[in-house]
């Protein structure tokens, strides 16, 4: 009988604490549901005056994406673009969800794009927090500076993809130019440095007969900020320069020109740059140490890349040109704008702290005096799926 009672009691007791537990679970009460929500796929901020912004952003509309994907040449739009103005990112947030019958949801935004006036004119920093701030913005979005209105590449309907965000985000994960992400910003920001880029968008000129959804932006340079304030911009060639010396390039090509007898491009296999600093006699000095293995993949000459001899000469020549690149993006960003984005503040912070201490609050008077130096090893390892040029008779070739 005592066991009988014993077991009731220990079934009690388990039951009742299941069902106090139950209590504390939270359950469902902050469910958002996907027909409620409007989501954004990408958002352009432009500067509105003095004090104002405006920040524009494409919204997807569900009942056009199972007639687009059904039939794709229906030309119907599956994105719709709402505008509004405010203080910051957060009013005109709001305001713009007065004009949205659903509730606003930045989870899907993967791209954000800055207007030039807005760069221009600084305070990007508050903009910024907004995003890192809200919890539904990705620090992972792929930010972006438009050489014009930025609000103008929101209404852009690329032909090869659904809508324009989409469109950026791949030409970035491609890496054709500068790759920079919302938190990869923040970082560059708060460096030692203060130095930051971000790739710079212009919009392809339409062509006779087309109309403005016809076409799309590309990344045509970039753009150069002194902490959070855009100072100028560069060139797709001196781009590259600065990528090569950040450890950042991933898509180029490098054309030799062997004694001015036609061209050579190489494609990079694998690539490192170190940064190597060195402070001797009170002389700040910095070694860029690069190493690239390549493919050939176009031979303009009669000159045979099976040979040791032509080999060696397309490598002097391809490293030859590569020093030509970095050292042009050094003079017009390091002399000509003053500004450190290769990365050589930490090089020096992290071998000589002492020393970086006593002169990071006027860096960027030492900066345009630092000596860099190039120790850059260039190998082909390829010469392609053809060995001899094509098109060309045995006895054309050489092999010296």
């Amino acid at each position: 009988m005592e066991l009988f009672l014993s077991q009731n009691f220990k079934i009690t007791f388990i039951i009742l604490l299941f069902l106090s537990s139950s209590f504390l679970l939270a359950g469902c009460w902050d469910r958002k549901e996907v027909n409620d929500m409007a989501f954004v796929l990408g958002a352009a901020i432009d500067k509105r005056g003095d004090k104002n912004i405006e920040l524009t952003i494409q919204v997807l509309q569900p009942r056009n994406v199972s007639g687009s994907q059904q039939g794709q040449g229906s030309g119907v739009p599956i994105i719709s673009v709402r505008s509004s103005i405010g203080e910051n990112m957060a009013d005109a947030a709001s305001k713009l969800q007065t004009k949205i019958s659903r509730q606003i949801f930045w989870g899907h935004c993967k791209v954000f794009i800055i207007g030039k006036k807005l760069g221009k004119k600084g305070g990007l920093n508050q903009e910024i927090d907004f995003l890192l701030r809200h919890p539904e913005p990705r620090e992972n979005a792929h930010l972006f500076v438009s050489d014009g209105k930025a609000a103008d590449v929101m209404e852009l309907m690329p032909p090869l993809d659904r809508y324009e965000g989409e469109a950026l985000r791949r030409l970035s994960q491609m890496r054709t130019g500068a790759t920079v992400t919302v938190n990869d910003f923040v970082e560059m920001l708060t460096g030692d440095s203060g130095g930051a880029i971000l790739p710079l968008l212009k919009i392809l000129p339409l062509k006779h007969g087309e109309g403005k959804a016809e076409t799309a932006a590309y990344i045509a340079g970039t753009a150069i900020f002194r902490r959070d304030k855009m100072i100028g911009q560069i060139d797709p060639k001196v781009t590259r320069g600065v990528l090569w010396l950040r450890d950042e390039i991933k898509v180029l090509s490098i054309t030799a020109h062997p004694k001015n007898k036609g061209s050579i491009s190489l494609d990079p296999i694998r690539q490192q740059t170190r940064l190597i600093p060195k402070i001797k006699n009170g002389k700040w000095e910095i070694m860029a140490k690069i190493t690239s293995e390549n493919t050939i993949v176009q031979n303009g000459t009669n000159l045979n890349p099976m040979s040791t001899s032509v080999v060696k000469r397309i490598e002097y020549e391809a490293k030859k040109d590569l020093k030509q690149r970095i050292q042009q993006s050094l003079n017009e960003v390091q002399k000509g704008m003053k500004v450190d984005v290769f990365g050589f503040a930490e090089a020096f912070h992290r071998k000589y702290p002492k020393e970086w201490e006593k002169n990071q609050d006027h860096w960027e008077k030492v900066l345009p005096q630092l000596h860099v130096d190039m120790d850059i090893t260039m190998r082909v390892r390829r010469p392609g799926l053809s060995t001899t040029p094509a098109g060309l008779r045995e006895e054309e070739i050489k092999k010296k």
